[in-house]
């Protein structure tokens, strides 16, 4: 919102003579406002045909009466809007901020700006021989305010979540986190939130990676939360069926010559199911190697992985991923445990989405829609995704995701652990760690995306550090969302 504050403005032509000849003293009005007697007057001499000059914008009403009281000739008030941030540092990231002159610098504030911008009004005036305001005699042009612009962000989430997240972040000491909160029926995003930020209304703050929504900007591999997705193309295109059994006990060689990849422990004879319930990378990887490369690039580019989401929201990134021509043997296996992509976590979010309406794509939005204001389209099978959905129950109930559990809710979902890859090069010791969540897993409705990226307190690991923040920022959510349980 915007509110009226006092600008202090001062005819210079005007006082030019009287103040050269000392006959004025504006030693205290320098002093109120903390502004050199130099700088003042380099101000003077520079600009000394000016009948209307800025001296100060934006003065709080404390400096505005002290002013006032010193009862300066040529020395006037203007009143400019000043935008105020009532949800401080924990809308910042998406609701950006504008400078001083209320244009928009960043998130919706800049995108927005256009349709958010007032027009000024022009009014003839009568003015004295101190240059103060004594008669209105005429309105040329009337102001006009912006546009206003109604979010389907819940306040009391984004407060909620941004809380969690900092104190997980500060405990694990991870780099950074985000998090969104995404409506899947309607595509509205109810909450999006990123730690570190920035409070708007100090400016030394802004500066830097915490001024970057990073939900929309920072890209990352998305390790084993790609799984459910390799799971619905080998049953969708034919190349597994349901009750299929893989040995991963053994390993997987990607390649003749590469090393042989193994689970972080020996799991054995997995089913389908089995392999998205314990996160095997070896089951996965067979998966993918016996599905045509063609078929799972298709259903990552239906679900939008490398496409622009038309968010609209300044930074934001499209990923990363090479058409299937491009694929050589290893990223054909590796693709099917989410190395080899990259992406954000709104794009990830955005899959889930689809995932959650049963194959219907629904258009993102962080404006509030009405009841019948989208369109979707069904993208994926229906009765796959359903049965993907219920694999992704047993992640949680007994398998990776178990700190993710809801108390009176079914919640389907994924964990995902990924390497860093820094230059080129993967770091064995830095770690993202995700979790995508669906809740209620019976009828969905609410799909909340996680990323705690590099935490270096403990074990690294999206079952330990993403799930634990999924369930208690869950917890929360769905109180204040009034979302009935559906688990008694």
């Amino acid at each position: 919102m915007s509110l009226p504050k006092k600008t202090l403005c001062i005819n210079i032509r005007k006082i030019y003579k009287p103040y050269v000849k000392k006959e004025i003293d504006l030693n205290k009005l320098l002093k109120i406002i903390n502004l050199r007697k130099s700088k003042f007057n380099s101000i003077v001499k520079n600009n000394k045909n000016k009948q209307e000059y800025y001296l100060k914008r934006k003065l709080n009403n404390e400096k505005v009466e002290e002013i006032k009281n010193l009862n300066l000739p040529y020395i006037y008030f203007i009143d400019e809007y000043h935008r105020v941030y009532l949800g401080g540092e924990y809308f910042s990231n998406v609701i950006g901020f504008t400078d001083i002159d209320d244009n928009g610098q960043d998130g919706i504030e800049l995108a927005k700006d256009q349709h958010l911008q007032s027009t000024k009004g022009i009014k003839k005036i009568r003015k004295d021989n101190l240059g103060r305001s004594v008669e209105l005699l005429d309105i040329v042009k009337e102001p006009k305010a912006g546009n206003n612009i109604f979010l389907s962000m819940d306040k009391r989430i984004q407060f909620v979540g941004y809380k969690i997240l900092k104190q997980h972040v500060n405990k694990t000491k991870a780099d950074s986190a985000s998090l969104v909160l995404i409506k899947n029926k309607t595509g509205e995003i109810i909450s999006m939130i990123n730690y570190p930020s920035f409070n708007p209304d100090n400016r030394k703050e802004i500066f830097g990676r915490r001024v970057q929504n990073l939900v929309t900007s920072s890209l990352f591999e998305p390790g084993s939360t790609i799984k459910p997705f390799t799971g619905y193309t080998a049953l969708y295109s034919g190349s597994h069926n349901i009750n299929d059994v893989i040995n991963t006990s053994h390993g997987f060689k990607l390649t003749k010559n590469s090393k042989t990849l193994k689970d972080y422990k020996n799991l054995g004879f997995l089913t389908l199911e089995g392999i998205i319930e314990k996160s095997s990378n070896v089951g996965a990887a067979m998966i993918a190697k016996k599905t045509k490369k063609e078929h799972i690039y298709n259903t990552l580019k239906k679900l939008d992985f490398g496409n622009n989401l038309y968010i609209g929201l300044p930074g934001s990134q499209n990923g990363n991923l090479k058409n299937y021509k491009e694929w050589d043997q290893a990223l054909h296996g590796t693709l099917g445990y989410g190395y080899g992509l990259s992406t954000t976590l709104l794009h990830l979010a955005n899959a889930y989405t689809t995932l959650a309406n049963h194959g219907r794509k629904v258009e993102l939005t962080y404006e509030k829609r009405l009841d019948d204001d989208f369109v979707t389209e069904q993208i994926l099978d229906k009765e796959i995704s359903k049965k993907i959905l219920t694999m992704m129950e047993k992640v949680v109930n007994t398998g990776t995701g178990k700190k993710a559990k809801l108390k009176n809710y079914s919640v389907a979902g994924k964990t995902g652990t990924a390497r860093i890859n820094k230059g080129g090069d993967y770091s064995a010791f830095q770690h993202n760690a995700i979790f995508v969540g669906i809740t209620p897993a019976s009828n969905p409705e609410y799909v909340a995306a996680i990323i705690i990226r590099n935490p270096k307190n403990g074990e690294a690991a999206g079952g330990k550090n993403a799930a634990p923040i999924f369930k208690e920022f869950m917890s929360h959510a769905l109180n204040l969302l009034e979302v009935y349980p559906d688990i008694k």
